[in-house]
């Protein structure tokens, strides 16, 4: 493979303007690991291993991930700090230890797993043959980053300010009325209702909260993709919202059905297979309707799982999403409640009977053990002959 060097012709990405010369640092070698999913290649990662991913400005929590799995380098095809955003997945990286090359270019998601990759300065080398030319981040690096960050964010606030108070104008009714929301078609009023986001960390979400709808037995919306991490957790939908091509079967034909725009190529599987549907023509995510649908409904208390956006997330997503995201979380806030924070501080109640039944078998079991002892055995006869005395029984 030919070296590729190409990439930083004509760039002026803030990562690369720092010009301070690299401290002589030991080069990095290990087997490669290759993944354009950071949650597949976290599950097959081990100690010592190169990782190569194809991430834009890697999530904090993804840098995290990616640490923990005892890798010793990363080597990103695009770039971990782009300077768009703040560049906390790269500084969490290097913090952890983690030699990272940035930039490396798509080529290098072509390199075979278990192939060893040496990091030598900025360049990526295999079987002597350099194989990538990026950049190795610094500190230095990383803080230029976050510098032209701030800047780009103030035009993106802006930008998004605006948006949001046109998208009001045309549809705020729908969010704070609820005029227009499609019928969940179950009663939701002072109910626990549990919607459940599509993500890669919904599966871990679910695990986390078991205690919770154990006891509180939750009403459960779910988008389609969403659905297979529901039945691994023994939780039945009992409505579906949007990303229906992605929904079992079986599931589709036990729940209520509610289609998105989005979902319009695929109504055709549904009428294939009879399910009943409705058609909605609100343009947010599956989540988002089923939050406000929830929230108009009077529900208790709206808790999301697998949403755990952050305002940078929101800001960098597509218009359309970010601003219902954003608008739907303002208006379900009194409602609405942290999955994360349920997960931690949650603890089990148990009812009356429950308790009852414990109290009755420890007095039971301590009976037993006090019975088997011979000089308790006497006690009690000596004193229910004495009262049985008392009251005329038989010598």
């Amino acid at each position: 493979m030919t070296p590729m060097a190409e990439h930083h012709e004509g760039t002026d990405a803030p990562a690369d303007t720092p010009t301070e010369s690299l401290p002589t640092v030991p080069a990095v070698t290990g087997p490669a690991r290759v993944g354009t999913s950071v949650r597949e290649l976290v599950a097959r990662a081990r100690p010592g291993d190169v990782l190569v991913i194809d991430e834009l400005d890697l999530r904090e929590a993804d840098a995290d991930a990616l640490a923990a799995t005892g890798a010793v380098a990363v080597v990103n095809a695009q770039r971990t700090a782009s300077g768009r955003q703040p560049a906390a997945g790269a500084r969490r990286l290097l913090n952890a230890g983690l030699t990272v090359i940035d930039g490396a270019g798509t080529g290098v998601l072509a390199v075979r797993d278990g192939a060893v990759l040496t990091l030598n300065g900025d360049q990526v080398v295999r079987g002597g043959s350099v194989i990538a030319d990026g950049t190795r981040l610094t500190v230095e690096r990383v803080v230029a980053a976050d510098t032209a960050a701030l800047d780009h964010l103030k035009v993106q606030v802006a930008v998004f300010g605006s948006h949001a108070l046109e998208r009001l104008e045309r549809e705020g009714p729908l969010f704070f009325e609820g005029k227009g929301l499609p019928s969940l078609g179950v009663d939701v009023t002072h109910k626990v209702v549990l919607v459940v986001a599509a993500s890669d960390d919904v599966a871990a979400e679910l695990k986390s909260l078991r205690l919770f709808i154990a006891d509180r037995r939750p009403i459960v919306i779910a988008e389609g993709a969403a659905v297979d991490a529901c039945i691994a957790a023994r939780l039945r939908p009992a409505v579906i919202v949007g990303g229906l091509d992605r929904a079992p079967e079986a599931a589709l034909l036990g729940a209520r059905v509610i289609a998105l725009p989005s979902d319009a190529p695929h109504l055709t599987r549904l009428e294939a297979m009879g399910a009943p549907y409705e058609l909605s023509d609100v343009s947010l995510a599956g989540a988002d309707v089923a939050a406000l649908a929830a929230h108009h409904g009077g529900a208790e208390v709206v808790v999301v799982v697998g949403q755990r956006a952050s305002a940078v997330d929101v800001l960098s997503a597509d218009p359309d999403t970010g601003i219902g995201a954003f608008l739907t979380a303002l208006v379900t806030r009194r409602s609405s409640a942290d999955a994360a924070v349920i997960a931690s501080t949650y603890r089990h109640r148990h009812s009356a009977l429950f308790v009852w039944t414990v109290l009755v078998a420890a007095f039971a079991t301590l009976t037993v053990a006090l019975w088997s002892a011979a000089g308790f055995r006497s006690l009690v006869t000596s004193v229910w002959n004495t009262v049985n005395g008392w009251f005329g029984g038989a010598a």
